[in-house]
């Protein structure tokens, strides 16, 4: 048949001791498969030396930085090209095994995924960003998982409930909450710790950001109210609200990280946590950014660095010092590959569940191979990532 795309590992395997290769047949007989053949049949005929069996980590060291694996990844979008994008984490407290994932897919809407990358849900409801959560919110006297994206179809904030019991998301939103910009395209939510109000900060591709603060309407829905107006002079989109500090983060992509108030009345003054130019293990585009919680104020910012496929970890207090970067590169053992070039992130200290009772960062991941297929998202426990950068 025709050969499509390809993967390759020089890890040894089982059954594969030097290594295999997989390639997509795009004619074969009943439909496009895969064929899987091992290097050391192909070195006889081409005449190749074998050599050693090469761990695919080592080999991904070049950038110099620590490296550690994914343990799980979902079932890829389905959409292609560039289309996965954002995930946010929901902590199961009664059931870690249980917890969840949102994700988007920005060329067709969200996905539901449970722990070990299974789809349980998906709403083709429009090209949905960016997305985030927050627990507790109090709808008809009731606390609520809500959920919100930035829907960039309708130009509107999307706002949802997740149902912890059915593991499904409902559209809660008040009618079309627009959000009267060309773009809706990064997003992220905050609580106040001074009113326990809730917010959602949506920007524009042109980097005006608006706060939202997001409103019981009475009759089982959610409404937006807009309190808030400032800009970045360039284009932004990863953000992340420290709910406990009242710190908005936010990632403008060719400049760097930004530390301003995340109150509706503070203001647009910010201060710069590092600048691309400052630091050589930097590569623009700064993606997507998350927050681990140790509690009491400590913990770390995890940022992508998307241009050089690394991940800059900062102290969460302080000045947010540098501590270091890592990769995530093959699992081979697992049939996991790296994850390069992604968009969105999230970090979560909490447990969710065998392999990450420490949390997890779970990542977009912009080219899925072993073998090639759409896009998705990998799950790295939390505890791989301390153990590299000895945090």
């Amino acid at each position: 048949g025709e050969p499509g795309s390809l993967s390759a590992v020089s890890l040894g395997l089982p059954g594969l001791t030097h290594g295999g290769l997989l390639v997509t047949d795009e004619d074969a007989e009943g439909g496009a498969n895969y064929k899987l053949v091992a290097v050391s049949d192909l070195a006889g005929p081409l005449n190749l030396s074998l050599g050693q069996s090469q761990d695919p980590r080592a080999a991904a060291a070049a950038p110099s930085v620590p490296t550690v694996v994914a343990t799980v990844e979902t079932v890829p979008v389905a959409s292609a090209g560039d289309a996965a994008d954002d995930p946010a984490i929901w902590a199961n407290p009664a059931d870690p095994a249980a917890s969840l994932v949102v994700a988007t897919d920005k060329k067709s809407g969200l996905y539901l995924y449970d722990m070990q990358g299974r789809v349980l849900q998906h709403l083709p409801d429009g090209k949905m960003n960016n997305v985030d959560l927050r627990s507790g919110f109090s709808l008809s006297g009731r606390p609520i998982v809500l959920v919100t994206a930035s829907d960039r179809t309708n130009k509107s904030i999307a706002i949802y409930r997740l149902d912890t019991e059915a593991r499904r998301l409902v559209n809660i939103a008040d009618g079309l909450q627009p959000t009267e910009q060309g773009d809706p395209y990064g997003q992220c939510m905050y609580v106040s710790p001074t009113t326990g109000k809730t917010y959602v900060f949506i920007n524009d591709s042109n980097g005006e950001k608006r706060q939202w603060e997001l409103i019981d309407a009475g009759n089982g829905r959610v409404r937006a109210q807009r309190v808030r107006d400032f800009a970045f002079s360039s284009q932004v989109e990863g953000c992340v609200a420290d709910d406990a500090a009242g710190v908005l983060y936010v990632d403008e992509e060719d400049v760097g990280v930004w530390r301003l108030s995340a109150e509706p009345d503070g203001g647009a003054a910010m201060t710069s946590v590092q600048r691309v130019d400052q630091n050589p293990a930097l590569k623009d585009d700064l993606e997507g950014i998350g927050l681990y919680d140790l509690g009491g104020g400590r913990g770390y910012l995890v940022v992508s660095s998307q241009g050089n496929n690394t991940y800059a970890v900062y102290r969460r207090e302080g000045a947010n010092e540098y501590l270091g970067s890592f990769a995530v590169v093959a699992n081979g053992p697992a049939g996991i590959d790296g994850i390069s070039e992604t968009d969105g992130l999230e970090v979560s200290s909490a447990n969710l569940g065998p392999g990450f009772e420490h949390g997890a960062m779970i990542a977009q991941d912009g080219r899925n191979t072993l073998p090639g297929e759409l896009q998705n998202y990998k799950y790295v426990p939390w505890t791989s990532i301390a153990a590299a950068l000895n945090l």
